[in-house]
């Protein structure tokens, strides 16, 4: 029988070594690929005839690793430096000397024969062994992976994601495998869901598998099915778990077998891509919407031809776009039930993108999509989009904004104006109510109408935070409302930098002359010429800014 006839090669090394068959052909002289071939050929018998005749590892096991770890039997030939052409006996004879006192670790080349690159095997070399035959359950459940069909590459995967089942006690791993058929299934199906999904082997797993194939028969769908569907990609790998969850989520939506037997069907990736999480999310971000039970079900019968990581990330991008042109929620949520299936197969454009493209604002905008959801198809990626027409309303607001800036002092259909409308951001009656404001504070309107032409950024900030603003400092701080005619810019900065820069001045003993200074500079000057200086400065700094930005 083949299992127990010794290599030809084997009585070839009582051949007496020639050692001028190994002497160097010239200084630099590369190896020709041919003949690197050849000695990789006999390196391979050589080492077949080292496991299987010396260590006495059965033949399966010494054929497999000496034919499928090339790296392992480059790296020994570069050892013998074997840089020129030799017969076979004398790769034998220089093998067989140099692991006479240079033992090897055997398991490098095994892990190798499974598919297995040193990167993905280093960590996992044993260290209190060298020999395959010190680890006798290692090539027990090698071997009834072999018995069962699996080949050398599949175990190589189900290593690197079931490495304990090749630690099970005798017995342990034949037992697993027969549960499995124990559910009716055939020897090669469970074969087949082994190699796709190798963590079904620790643990209980059998009764997850169980529970899903039964969902798929009770709603008519057989395990030829499944074993179509399913992929032994080494980088695919199934939760039958997670699978079970998302097919009984299902289950539980349609209430007629038949609906769901072809929606699973025509879309078998709701249920194996990703083992079904990404449908799982799906459902979830959608509930959280809004949606019942029945518009889920409805969505999933229209799901588009698309798949379901794609689909979220698109249905995710499109809440985003619409919470940035600060659509309410409850309105989000009323487009979502209505219209999510074909949201899931669009990929919108940036809101940035749009608006411009658009010539419109987020209100304009957030109006467009409330009136008809189905515009959004003509805003995705790739597709050109032309600007909407103008409204009365915008005309109106124009012509406010322009009569407010001809009672700052600019001149009508001057290239001023044109500049001061585009700095001027907002509606004409919020501009106006917003200078009436400031005045009604008690500021001159001679004085405010200089603040706005100096900084109009002011104009463009609503009421309660100009207030906010103003309330700190003349109220918190007492400084006089004159502050903001002698240095107006100071409305411009935000209220947190008001709070963080302004609420050092106890800790600066008198050298601050006005405002302007603190709040005008860098970050870096701020700290470096007023924290710093103080003894207590630094520390004073940091509570500030935990109360302040951290809030």
């Amino acid at each position: 029988m083949s299992l127990i006839r010794k290599p030809r090669f084997f009585f070839s090394l009582l051949k007496p070594f020639n050692p001028r068959s190994f002497a160097t052909v010239g200084t630099g002289e590369k190896l020709s690929v041919r003949t690197r071939i050849e000695n990789q050929r006999k390196a391979q018998t050589a080492m077949l005839d080292y496991f299987y005749i010396t260590r006495g590892l059965q033949f399966l096991v010494a054929e497999s690793m000496s034919k499928n770890a090339p790296l392992f039997n480059d790296n020994l030939l570069e050892k013998l430096d074997c840089d020129t052409p030799a017969d076979d006996a004398d790769i034998a004879l220089s093998i067989t000397r140099f692991l006479r006192f240079h033992p090897i670790n055997e398991f490098e080349p095994f892990f190798e024969s499974l598919g297995l690159k040193p990167s993905e095997y280093n960590h996992l070399l044993p260290s209190d062994k060298m020999f395959l035959n010190e680890d006798a359950f290692l090539l027990e459940n090698y071997n009834t992976f072999w018995i069962y069909g699996i080949g050398l590459k599949q175990m190589g995967k189900i290593f690197k994601e079931a490495r304990g089942a090749f630690g099970y006690e005798t017995g342990v791993l034949a037992s697993k495998i027969k549960a499995f058929e124990d559910l009716g299934l055939s020897k090669s199906f469970v074969s087949r869901i082994i190699v796709c999904s190798p963590r079904i082997l620790v643990g209980d797993m059998n009764v997850e598998v169980g529970k899903a194939l039964e969902i798929l028969k009770t709603i008519g769908i057989g395990v030829k099915w499944v074993n179509e569907n399913l992929s032994e990609d080494e980088e695919e790998s199934y939760d039958w778990r997670s699978m079970h969850r998302v097919l009984s989520l299902l289950r539980g939506l349609f209430l007629n077998d038949s609906e769901l037997r072809e929606l699973v069907k025509k879309h078998p990736r709701l249920v194996f891509e990703d083992s079904g999480e990404w449908t799982l999310f799906l459902a979830g971000f959608l509930t959280k919407l809004g949606s019942s039970k029945s518009e889920l079900s409805s969505f999933f019968l229209k799901f588009p031809e698309t798949e379901v990581k794609k689909c979220v990330l698109n249905l995710r991008h499109c809440f985003l776009f619409l919470k940035k042109i600060k659509m309410e929620c409850d309105e989000i949520g009323k487009i979502y039930r209505s219209h999510s299936s074909w949201l899931g197969a669009c990929s919108l454009k940036k809101p940035r993108t749009l608006l411009d493209r658009l010539n419109v604002g987020t209100r304009r905008l957030c109006q467009v999509i409330l009136e008809n959801p189905e515009v959004m198809k003509k805003w995705t990626m790739g597709l050109k989009v032309q600007p909407l027409p103008p409204t009365g309303e915008e005309e109106t607001s124009r012509l406010m904004k322009t009569q407010f800036l001809i009672n700052l002092g600019y001149e009508e259909n001057s290239e001023e104006m044109e500049r001061a409308v585009k700095k001027f951001r907002g509606r004409g009656s919020e501009l106006q109510q917003r200078f009436d404001f400031l005045v009604g504070l008690g500021l001159n309107e001679k004085d405010v109408r200089n603040m706005v032409n100096a900084f109009p950024q002011i104009l463009c900030q609503a009421s309660d935070l100009l207030e906010a603003k103003i309330n700190y400092i003349v109220n918190e701080l007492g400084y006089p409302f004159s502050i903001f005619v002698s240095f107006p810019s100071c409305l411009v900065f935000t209220l947190q930098r008001m709070k963080l820069r302004l609420g050092m001045i106890p800790f600066m003993e008198g050298k601050v002359k006005a405002i302007s200074s603190l709040l005008g500079c860098s970050d870096q000057h701020f700290v470096s010429h007023y924290v710093n200086r103080h003894p207590d400065g630094p520390k004073h700094w940091e509570d500030l800014k935990k109360q302040i930005l951290y809030v």
